[in-house]
């Protein structure tokens, strides 16, 4: 769950929501900045359904007595954690073996970052990361072909899926409008960059409450997204507990453009 509080209610999104955001994004990537264009719908694949792990989990939102708040993706226990992504990419990987690699790289590449963040935590990593790296030596092998052809596209399609995964998080962490110099993650831009940007960050900026402008444009147009998600009051949680306040909350939608910085 993606979670940002307000006086008087939490903001939710649930991870797979935000995950098919991402897949759309990736939908309207321009055709030249991909390393082979063929495998553009295994691509476009992986980033809707990356996050798909998280459906059972967000179902029923769990309330963190420590913090206040629910548990969002940030504070969300490992051990759990890591049974469901073992889980959601193995559903990709029934639906396309490379979609399904690409979604594993993906986490490995993410969790290799955190190594070191939390000492109590890297037992658990290191074990989640040692058994996804021996499924992607399996998988890397089935899809066969020229070995080091198949590295490098692997590595472009997954920067092209953290970037798209950067962006709809920052479309939902924060309200819209919200400066960026206010978001713990994207305060400098967006840490995922390609060779045609030079490797320089990408800024993310809200233009108003419904356009986000991007100083590096690689999609082929601008686009509208819509992205579901729950206010959930505080007096609600109060008095129905996290689980029953969640359902009664009803579904909104946030439209949001995405254009280039002028």
């Amino acid at each position: 769950m993606i979670v940002y509080e307000r006086e008087h209610d939490f903001v939710l999104t649930a991870q797979h929501e935000h995950g098919l955001v991402a897949g759309e994004m990736a939908s309207h990537w321009k055709n030249e900045l991909l390393a082979d264009a063929t495998h553009r719908d295994e691509l476009i694949l992986a980033a809707k359904e990356h996050d798909r792990g998280w459906i059972e989990l967000d179902s029923s939102p769990f309330w963190n007595d420590y913090s206040q708040s629910p548990y969002s993706f940030r504070d969300f226990p490992l051990r759990p954690r890591f049974v469901f992504y073992h889980k959601g990419i193995e559903e990709v990987r029934q639906k396309n073996l490379y979609a399904g690699l690409l979604c594993s790289l993906m986490y490995t590449e993410l969790f290799q970052k955190n190594l070191g963040a939390n000492a109590q935590d890297d037992d658990d990593i290191r074990d989640y990361l040692e058994q996804e790296h021996e499924r992607q030596l399996d998988w890397e092998k089935q899809l066969g072909g020229d070995a080091e052809a198949l590295k490098q596209r692997l590595q472009s399609d997954v920067e092209i899926m953290l970037f798209c995964d950067q962006l709809s998080l920052f479309l939902c962490m924060e309200e819209p409008g919200t400066p960026a110099a206010r978001y713990d993650f994207f305060a400098e831009g967006l840490s995922c960059t390609f060779d045609a940007c030079s490797r320089q960050p990408i800024q993310a900026e809200w233009l108003s409450n419904e356009k986000v402008g991007l100083s590096f444009f690689p999609f082929d147009e601008d686009f509208t997204i819509v992205l579901p998600y729950k206010s959930v009051p505080k007096a609600s949680i109060r008095k129905f507990g996290m689980q029953q306040a969640y359902r009664r909350a009803e579904w909104k939608e946030r439209r949001v453009v995405i254009t280039e910085l002028n």
